[in-house]
C-alpha cells in the first residue's frame, strides 16, 4: 500500500480540525496510507476554493492533484476532486481513494513538448479558483488575448470562433491588472477547457498516464459544445467503463490523435476520473459496449441532428 502525504491550506479552523479527525477514521479503510505534511513535502493539496492564488499557481505547476473544498454557496467547479463543506467521512474516503488511484497509475508525468502544453497546464492550475475576482490573461501565437476570472473566460467573437473550430494554440496564463475589453464575450470555463483540450497536440496529455484507465464521470453538454459521431461513441464507451488510452483506441477503432484529444478535453473540463487498471481485453469489451449502446447512440445522433 502506498503512503501519501497531504497538506490542508486555507481552511477554516473547524474544517481543518474535522479533516484531521476524519483522516484518523479513514486509516485502514483507504487504498493508501495518508500522512499530514507541510506543503513543500505533500503529494496532495487539500485546499479551500477561497485560498491564496499564489499557492494554487505554485501547486499547479507541480502537476500534483488538489482536492478542492467549496462551501454551500459555491457552484460546482470544473475540477476532478471536489468536496462540498460540510462533508462526511465516506465522501472524504471516496475522493481520497480516487486520488490514490490516480497517483498509483501515474508515477511519472513529464512527457512531450512542454511548450505545446503550457496553456493547458496553466489552465488546469487556475481552474479551481477561476471564480475569484482576479483576471489572468493568455495569448495565442496570433496575438489574440483570452481572460480567465470572475467565473468565466472572455475573448472576442473571432477568437471564440477559432477556438470552437479547433484552430487554437494557447500560451500560459499569467495575472493581469487590466480588464477584458468591452467586446470580449463570456464563455463557460469548463467549455473553454474542453475546446483547449480538443485543440491540443495529438499526443497524450502529459498529466495523463499511458497505463491508467479513465472513465467519464458525466457527459459533456453537447447541446452547447456540439459533437461528431466519433465523439459520441468515445463518450458512450467511456461512460460504461474505464479504458487505458491504448485500450480505447483499439476498442473504438478511432485514430489515436482523436482519442488523446478527447481524453485531454474531458480531463481539462473536469469530466474524467482515473479508475485503476484495465481489466477486460478491448476486443471482448467492444462487443459488450456495442450491443448495449448502438440503439442509444442512434437515438442520440438523431436528437442532435447527426447522421445515424
Amino acid at each position: 500500500m502506498q503512503t501519501l502525504k497531504i497538506c490542508d491550506v486555507g481552511l477554516q479552523p473547524d474544517t481543518s480540525h474535522a479533516f484531521h479527525s476524519m483522516l484518523k477514521i479513514v486509516a485502514g479503510r483507504s487504498k493508501a496510507i495518508w500522512q499530514l505534511a507541510e506543503v513543500e513535502h505533500a503529494d496532495v493539496l487539500f485546499a479551500s476554493s477561497e485560498g491564496d492564488g499564489t499557492t494554487f499557481a505554485a501547486w499547479g505547476a507541480s502537476g500534483k492533484p488538489v482536492v478542492l473544498v467549496i462551501d454551500d454557496r459555491s457552484s460546482w467547479p470544473p475540477a476532478p476532486f471536489v468536496l462540498r463543506h460540510p462533508f462526511r467521512v465516506m465522501q472524504l474516503l471516496s475522493v481520497l481513494d480516487d486520488v490514490a488511484e490516480l497517483l498509483a497509475a501515474s508515477p511519472g508525468r513529464a512527457r512531450g513538448d512542454p511548450s505545446r502544453w503550457s496553456g493547458a497546464e496553466s489552465l488546469r492550475s487556475l481552474m479551481p479558483q477561476s471564480g475569484n475576482a482576479a483576471w489572468n490573461i493568455a495569448r495565442t501565437p496570433l496575438g489574440e488575448e483570452v481572460w480567465l476570472g470572475h467565473g468565466f473566460v472572455r475573448a472576442t467573437a473571432r477568437t471564440i470562433a477559432r477556438l470552437r473550430a479547433g484552430e487554437f494554440e494557447l500560451a500560459a496564463f499569467h495575472p493581469t491588472a487590466t480588464n477584458p475589453p468591452a467586446d470580449a464575450l463570456p464563455i463557460a470555463t469548463c467549455d473553454f477547457a474542453w475546446y483547449v483540450g480538443l485543440s491540443g497536440p495529438a499526443r497524450l496529455a502529459p498529466w495523463l498516464a499511458v497505463d491508467a484507465a479513465y472513465r467519464l464521470r458525466r457527459w459533456p453538454d453537447f447541446g452547447r459544445l456540439g459533437a461528431s459521431t466519433g465523439m459520441l461513441e468515445l463518450c458512450a464507451m467511456s461512460t460504461v467503463r474505464a479504458w487505458t488510452p491504448a485500450g480505447l483506441v483499439e476498442a473504438s477503432r478511432q485514430p489515436p490523435a482523436d482519442v488523446h484529444r478527447f481524453l485531454a478535453a474531458s480531463s481539462l473540463a473536469g469530466l474524467l476520473v482515473a479508475n485503476g487498471s484495465e481489466q477486460v481485453p478491448p476486443s471482448l469489451a467492444r462487443g459488450r459496449v456495442q450491443s448495449g449502446w448502438d440503439r442509444f447512440l442512434g437515438g442520440l445522433r438523431r436528437h442532435l441532428g447527426l447522421a445515424a
